[in-house]
């Protein structure tokens, strides 16, 4: 056999630090070939673990041995070639193809038989098992250390590992820099750049030095690692956990989370200038972009406009789209929401007709749950049975197991369709009172609400925005869509709920009407939709959400409450003018309200009094 390979390899972890260098393991292969008369074509030598496939030397090997350039290979241990079950296989099968004769060793010989294929396959599991083996023991041992306080592995730039303690101690070089680099940083006049540029430059901030590696220059993604490690704040992040460490903190929480909203991060958002109400849930109709906001100002009068346009993020479309006004976007929600509204007396008749088909339910529901739970106790009866048959010997382990599981899981699923039951006519009635609730009030919240209350109506309403020309699309969400369909339909706006209050109409009884058949459809359908869809998210539990992700700054409650108050007043306002116009309408001769001032005599019942009847002594005032 002329074509034989040396394979040598050793990792550079910790699992061959008993295996020979891989120069010792050249010289002795090589020494044994001589003894044993192979005549070695190739060396081939490699420092990467095999626990992992995907080893470049190892597989520039097997395709020379699937090529036939090579048919016998010489290593110190079969675990040299494989120490997973992928390279495994392809040692193995190989062979099976008869590619490669045989797998020399100083320990023995593997060919082409089922013995040695066997021996083989046993080889190749053990060393697997003993790479997870050892997996094992680390992760325990990881785990071990962080639970008592300590980082395992080398601590950030600015600590030092004490060998003789086994603890965490600061860098009496580095620990000082890196803490003034944190005061430059909260300070928030200084950019990662800039510090690092001060750090190297000023204060000779050089990286660790070790054996072979370390002692240059700081990297600026170092800088970011400084700046975001909670290792600096007495914490060890380990596994997306923080676990608490027992070193001394460089910095407090509450710099730390200072640091993090200065630099913008996902998990500390920089805090926000403007509030846009739509931004994130229109996409363009032209090139599938999202829709962003920004503020201008009129420079000539100080104007402030709100303007909505395509990002352009996608380069492979030209984007034509211009742009548009807050006033025109909202203007066309508020017309979407238009069509879902539904009056309060109709909103009143549903809540009336949810209602009578809930007591409908629970009536049902109870009885269902009452057999549901008559067949439960009686699983529970019977598995109680088998255990007395089982003890009198009259099953055997295999009838008793089967049949046993065989009632277990009918009684789980028995018991899942009683927890179900429980209280599930409650939620359903909620999420329709919920529906219709937001039919009625949905736009006038939206035109007085604030941005983050029209955001979260319009989410929670609406669906696939896409603004096209100027023109907003929005599809309804369900069960929306099944109100503004009812809403839609000629019999739903022609019909009146009430009769008339003089001249009582005896022909309106209002579920055998047109409408009213329309709208108890409605009332169906919807209480439907949440019957089959438990898990449909209603309008409350979508709010509680919103307000966990987008937490309001003092600042911006007291200003909308202030807004508010100003809208209330202005409404208040227009209505009593609107008032005064129609009471004018219709009774042109009333007078004006008299204007009030500060004088007294506008208080009297009987008009304007004179001084001399208002004063005791009959007398006018001087002057």
């Amino acid at each position: 056999m002329s074509n034989i390979a040396i394979y040598a390899r050793k990792s550079t972890e910790s699992e061959d630090r008993q295996i020979l260098s891989i120069d010792s393991q050249v010289r002795e292969l090589k020494e044994h070939a001589q003894r044993e008369g192979l005549v070695i074509s190739r060396v081939f030598t490699e420092s990467k673990s095999a626990k992992a496939p995907g080893r470049p030397v190892f597989n520039e090997l097997f395709g020379l041995v699937q090529a036939g350039r090579v048919d016998g290979v010489l290593c110190w241990k079969l675990d040299r070639l494989a120490r997973n079950p992928v390279d495994g296989g392809a040692v193995i099968w190989a062979m099976e193809e008869r590619k490669l004769a045989t797998i020399y060793s100083p320990q023995r010989a593997f060919t082409n038989t089922s013995n040695d294929k066997f021996w083989m396959q046993l080889e190749f599991g053990m060393a697997k098992k003993y790479v997870d083996d050892l997996s094992d023991n680390v992760k325990r041992g990881l785990r071990a250390k962080i639970a008592s306080g300590w980082m395992p592995g080398l601590p950030p730039l600015g600590y030092l590992n004490d060998r003789n303690e086994r603890t965490i101690v600061k860098d009496p070089e580095r620990f000082p820099l890196v803490r003034k680099m944190w005061d430059l940083m909260l300070g928030g006049h200084y950019t990662p750049r800039r510090i690092l540029e001060i750090a190297s430059s000023q204060w000779g901030l050089r990286m660790r030095k070790f054996r072979r590696t370390g002692g240059g220059l700081v990297h600026y993604s170092t800088v970011y690692q400084i700046f975001t490690n909670p290792f600096y704040q007495g914490s060890i992040l380990y596994n997306h956990e923080l676990c608490p460490g027992k070193h001394e903190p460089m910095i407090s929480k509450s710099e730390f989370d200072r640091v993090q909203e200065l630099l913008g991060l996902r998990s500390h958002p920089r805090p926000k200038k403007y509030i846009f109400a739509f931004t994130g849930l229109i996409r363009c109709g032209e090139c599938g972009a999202s829709i962003t906001a920004e503020h201008k100002t009129n420079r000539r009068y100080g104007y402030k406009y709100v303007y909505y346009h395509c990002t352009h993020r996608k380069r492979a479309v030209q984007c034509q789209q211009k742009v548009i006004e807050r006033a025109a976007i909202e203007k066309q929600i508020s017309d979407f929401l238009g069509s879902l509204t539904i009056s309060r007396e109709i909103r009143d008749w549903t809540f009336q007709v949810l209602r009578e088909l809930d007591q409908e339910e629970h009536h049902i529901e109870a009885t269902t749950t009452e057999s549901l739970a008559r067949r439960h106790d009686a699983c529970q009866k019977e598995i109680k049975g088998l255990i007395d048959l089982r003890l009198r010997g009259l099953l055997n382990d295999d009838e008793y197991l089967t049949k046993k599981n065989e009632l277990e899981s009918e009684r789980v699923r028995l018991r899942e369709l009683i927890d179900d039951s429980e209280g599930k006519l409650d939620r359903v009635f909620k999420a329709c009172q919920g529906v219709f609730d937001l039919a009625l009030l949905a736009k006038s919240k939206f035109d007085m609400g604030s941005a983050d209350e029209k955001s979260e109506i319009l989410r929670n309403a609406g669906s696939n925005l896409v603004l096209k020309d100027g023109s907003l699309n929005i599809q309804a969400q369900k069960p929306l869509n099944l109100v503004q369909q009812a809403l839609r339909s000629g019999n739903a706006k022609r019909r009146r709920f009430e009769p008339r209050e003089f001249g009582q109409d005896k022909t309106k009884t209002p579920l055998n009407r047109s409408g009213m058949r329309t709208w108890f459809t409605l009332v169906k359908d919807v209480r439907t939709f949440y019957l089959e869809n438990p898990t449909a998210p209603t309008l409350n539990q979508a709010f509680e959400r919103q307000k966990k992700k987008i937490p309001l700054d003092p600042a911006h409650i007291r200003e909308f409450k202030q807004y508010q108050l100003e809208q209330l007043k202005e409404q208040r306002a227009v209505a009593c003018l609107f008032g005064i116009y129609q009471r004018r309408v219709q009774s042109p001769d009333m007078p004006l309200p008299r204007k009030r001032t500060s004088d007294r005599s506008d208080l009297s019942p009987s008009g304007p009094r004179s001084w001399s009847s208002s004063r005791s002594d009959g007398q006018a005032p001087a002057g």
